[in-house]
C-alpha cells in the first residue's frame, strides 16, 4: 500500500477515535453535586437532621438590670451575659451545625433604668455578617418598623460585633434585618394592593413541617379555557434573606398593577407565586434551615422536606396540561450583594437565554448599581435546575444585597418586573407566529 494511503487511512482512524472520544465526553454526566464552597458537608442529604431549639425566655443581668427578651417570632438569642458594669455579652447560636455564615439573631432589650450598654455579639460556628437594625416595639401582629442601622465595631479575629445603644423601660428590638414574619404575609400581600382584586387568588397550598400554611398566589386574568404559559416566583426559601422577600413582593405588586403592560401581561400569563416558603424557619429565628434542620435550596431532587414537595405538586401537573405551559421561573434570594445566578448559556432551553437579555436589560435600567452574573452548570438540586429539568425551561436565582436601601431595592425590582414582562411577552409572541 503506497505510503500515502496508508497516512490518509491513519488520519483518518485518528479523526474517528477523537470524534468518539468527544461525544462520550459530552454525554458523560457531570460529577454528583455535594455542595457549593460555601455549603456545610451533607448539604444534599435532605432528611431530618436534629434541631436544638433556642429556650424561649426572657432575661435580666446586671445592676440596675439590663433585660432582653426572644419570646416573639423571628427572634433569635441564646445566652445573656454580663461581661463587667457597661458590656454585655449575646449568644447567638444557629438550629443546627455545620451551616452557613448567615446568624440571624433578633432580641428585644431594655433597662430598668435609662443607661448606655456595650451589647456584644457572639456566635457559634459563624462570624458576624448583618448589620444590626433598631426597630421600635410595636404590638406583634403589626410590622416591625425598621429605624435605622447601629454602627459597629467588628472584631475579625474573634469574629464578633460591639455596638453602643442607650437603654430605658421601654423596649427595642435588635435584629440582623426588619422582621418579616410569617403571620404578616397576607398582611403585606393586602397593604401592598396584591391580592383582594378580581384577578388575584390567594390559597393555602399545604402546610410546613409544624404546620403554618404555605401560601400560593396565583395572578391572571387568563381564561381556563385559554392557552397561557405561567411564570413561576419563589421566595424566603432562607430565613435572613429579607431584601429578596421584599423585592418579591414589589415584582407582584409591578404584575397587579394597573400599568398597560402589567394588564397585557395578565391577560397573556399565568403568575404563580409561593411569596414565604420556610415560614417555620423564619418565626423560629433560624439561620438557614427548615424546622427539618434541612436547607431547603438543596431539596429539589429528593423533595424529603414538605415544603419543596408543595411547590413541586404545585407545578408537576403543567407537564400534561394541554392548556398551560412552563415557560420561566425565578428564585428570590439575599446575598452581601445584587447577583445573578442563571443557567449556563450553553445549556440550550426552551425559550432559550431569557435569562441573559433579561439581566442586559436590568444592567441598563439601572446603570449605578452594581450587578455581579456567574453562571452555573444545573447539576446542583436547587430550585431553578429542578424548573430546568423538568420542563426545560430557563430560570434564575434573583440575589438581592443585604444592605440594600429601600428607595434603590424598590427601583430595580420595578424596573426588573417591568423589563422581565416586555420579554416574556414577546418571546410567547414570537412561539405564536412560528405557529
Amino acid at each position: 500500500m503506497p505510503r500515502l494511503i496508508k497516512v490518509s487511512l491513519y488520519m483518518r482512524s485518528l479523526l474517528c477515535i477523537t470524534a468518539t472520544l468527544l461525544i462520550l465526553s459530552s454525554c458523560k454526566s457531570t460529577k454528583e453535586f455535594t455542595g457549593f464552597s460555601y455549603d456545610p458537608p451533607d448539604v444534599t442529604n435532605t432528611t431530618d437532621k436534629e434541631i436544638t431549639p433556642q429556650p424561649r425566655r426572657t432575661i435580666g443581668v446586671g445592676s440596675p438590670k439590663v433585660w432582653v427578651s426572644n419570646e416573639f417570632d423571628g427572634a433569635r438569642l441564646n445566652d445573656f451575659y454580663a461581661l463587667n458594669d457597661s458590656t454585655f455579652e449575646i449568644l447567638i447560636a444557629p438550629e443546627n451545625a455545620p451551616i452557613n455564615n448567615s446568624p440571624w439573631y433578633g432580641f428585644k432589650i431594655w433597662s430598668d433604668s435609662v443607661r448606655m450598654a456595650k451589647i456584644q455579639l457572639n456566635y457559634e460556628d459563624a462570624t458576624h455578617r448583618y448589620v444590626p437594625k433598631l426597630q421600635s416595639w410595636v404590638w406583634p401582629d403589626s410590622a416591625w418598623q425598621e429605624q435605622f442601622e447601629l454602627p459597629v465595631e467588628y472584631d475579625t479575629a474573634n469574629g464578633t460585633a460591639t455596638f453602643d445603644i442607650l437603654l430605658a423601660e421601654d423596649p427595642v428590638i435588635i435584629s440582623a434585618q426588619p422582621l418579616n414574619t410569617s403571620s404578616l404575609v397576607k398582611k403585606e400581600l393586602s397593604e401592598r394592593g396584591i391580592i383582594d382584586k378580581k384577578f388575584t387568588a390567594l390559597r393555602k397550598a399545604g402546610l410546613s413541617k409544624k404546620g403554618r400554611p404555605i401560601w400560593e398566589l396565583e395572578i391572571t386574568e387568563v381564561k381556563k379555557e385559554e392557552k397561557a404559559p405561567v411564570l413561576a416566583i419563589i421566595s424566603r426559601q432562607h430565613p435572613p434573606e429579607v431584601t429578596g422577600y421584599l423585592a418579591s413582593l414589589i415584582f407582584l405588586e409591578e404584575l397587579t398593577s394597573d400599568t398597560e403592560i402589567a394588564r397585557e401581561f395578565r391577560e397573556t400569563f399565568v403568575v404563580k407565586a409561593f411569596p414565604m416558603l420556610n415560614p417555620d424557619g423564619v418565626d423560629l429565628g433560624h439561620w438557614r434551615h427548615n424546622a427539618g434542620g434541612i436547607d431547603l435550596n438543596r431539596d429539589w431532587k429528593n423533595f424529603n422536606q414538605p415544603e419543596t414537595g408543595i411547590v413541586r405538586d404545585a407545578f408537576i401537573w403543567i407537564k400534561n396540561h394541554e392548556l398551560r405551559r412552563m415557560f420561566y421561573a425565578i428564585d428570590f434570594h439575599s446575598t452581601n450583594e445584587n447577583i445573578f445566578y442563571p443557567i449556563n448559556e450553553e445549556i440550550q432551553t426552551s425559550p432559550d437565554n431569557i435569562t441573559q437579555e433579561w439581566i442586559k436589560e436590568i444592567m441598563e435600567d439601572n446603570p449605578d448599581v452594581k450587578f455581579t452574573v456567574e453562571e452555573f452548570d444545573t447539576s446542583s438540586p436547587i430550585a431553578k435546575n429542578w424548573f430546568y429539568h423538568t420542563f426545560g425551561i430557563d430560570a434564575l436565582t434573583y440575589e438581592v444585597d443585604d444592605r440594600i436601601g429601600e428607595q434603590q431595592l424598590s427601583s430595580v425590582s420595578r424596573s426588573a418586573a417591568r423589563s422581565l414582562m416586555r420579554l416574556l411577552l414577546d418571546e410567547w409572541d414570537k412561539i405564536a407566529l412560528k405557529k
